[in-house]
């Protein structure tokens, strides 16, 4: 038997995730089953839950992108793997039980070094921030970026990233709290709480090379006009839940926009790709370079008191179940 949290509708995810206890199924010869032992409250488990992805989520499901563990049992036909193997099952949801079976392909390798819930906080996050910054924009020495959201868990890891390569980014936040939660080296910190704010504090700020966006709506376009020509607006996400307006396109021919989507990259690249990437993730992580805060560690079973403390997620900080 084992616990697993479950969507069997589409909503608020303390309204309709429920608890329930099910029987293992039996191991199918070609996968291995993890044992989890620590699992991250994401935004993109949120937004799943929502109904926002229904064109491509089956009811019912377990939520949870981001979830690290134990390799308890091999079927006959798996190799390369282990029992006691410490891995990230990557590539689905599932993360929210304490067994998940799976594909041993779809299993990223942990690190020694990396503590169990350094390794659960390890992917969702540090690979978007590691793969904007390098693939994405190029990040080098002499480059100029924005973060919005500056000092949430991945605007942290952000600025962390940034700093390792001698870039300062300029910090956008909501809030003088934000501003107290600021980790690291910045060129300058807009706190962005009224109208016009974001417009005035960037004055004098363009000729940036990159904007490095999870909010969205109106202010995309203060963010844009601070861009130099050719510079690139990276647009991950949408915590102001304002969707970019359409105008944005046409009034802005001369910069790179672009969207990324961790999901949308890791199912595009072969595993061996994803490793590596991962492996360039966790040696920062391991070498103190970028850290995740955790504000609250919950058990499964008591996934409803987690997701109450979660949300917002601005609150700072990352809610486990473990």
């Amino acid at each position: 038997m084992q616990y697993q949290a479950i969507v069997r509708k589409f909503g608020p995810a303390p309204e309709v995730v429920g608890i329930e206890r099910t029987e293992l199924p039996a191991l199918r010869s070609d996968q291995v089953r993890v044992r989890l032992l620590a699992r991250s409250i994401n935004p993109s488990d949120i937004i799943t839950i929502s109904g926002a992805y229904a064109g491509r989520t089956t009811l019912p499901f377990i939520p949870g992108f981001e979830a690290f563990g134990v390799v308890e049992a091999c079927g006959e036909e798996v190799y390369g793997l282990a029992p006691g193997s410490r891995v990230l099952p990557v590539r689905s949801a599932g993360g929210w039980q304490e067994f998940k079976d799976t594909d041993p392909s779809w299993c990223l390798r942990v690190p020694d070094a990396l503590s169990d819930f350094e390794a659960a906080t390890s992917y969702v996050n540090p690979m978007t921030a590691w793969l904007m910054l390098h693939k994405k924009i190029g990040l080098k020495p002499g480059m100029r970026i924005a973060v919005n959201a500056a000092a949430s868990s991945i605007g942290s890891i952000l600025i962390g990233l940034a700093n390792a390569v001698g870039v300062e980014p300029v910090a956008i936040v909501r809030s003088e709290e934000s501003v107290a939660r600021l980790r690291g080296r910045l060129e300058a910190v807009i706190v962005d709480r009224a109208d016009g704010d974001l417009a005035v504090g960037l004055a004098g700020r363009h000729g940036l090379d990159a904007v490095l966006d999870c909010v969205g709506g109106a202010h995309a376009g203060h963010l844009a006009a601070a861009l130099k020509p050719g510079g690139h607006f990276v647009h991950y996400g949408l915590l102001s839940g304002q969707s970019i307006q359409p105008s944005f396109w046409a009034s802005h021919p001369d910069i790179v926009f672009s969207y990324f989507h961790l999901r949308e990259w890791v199912h595009s690249e072969t595993m061996d790709h994803v490793q590596r990437a991962y492996a360039e993730v966790a040696a920062q992580l391991a070498a103190e370079v970028i850290a995740t805060e955790v504000r609250a560690v919950f058990p499964l079973e008591k996934i409803g008191q987690a997701l109450h403390s979660a949300l917002p997620f601005r609150a700072g900080g990352k809610v486990l179940l473990a």
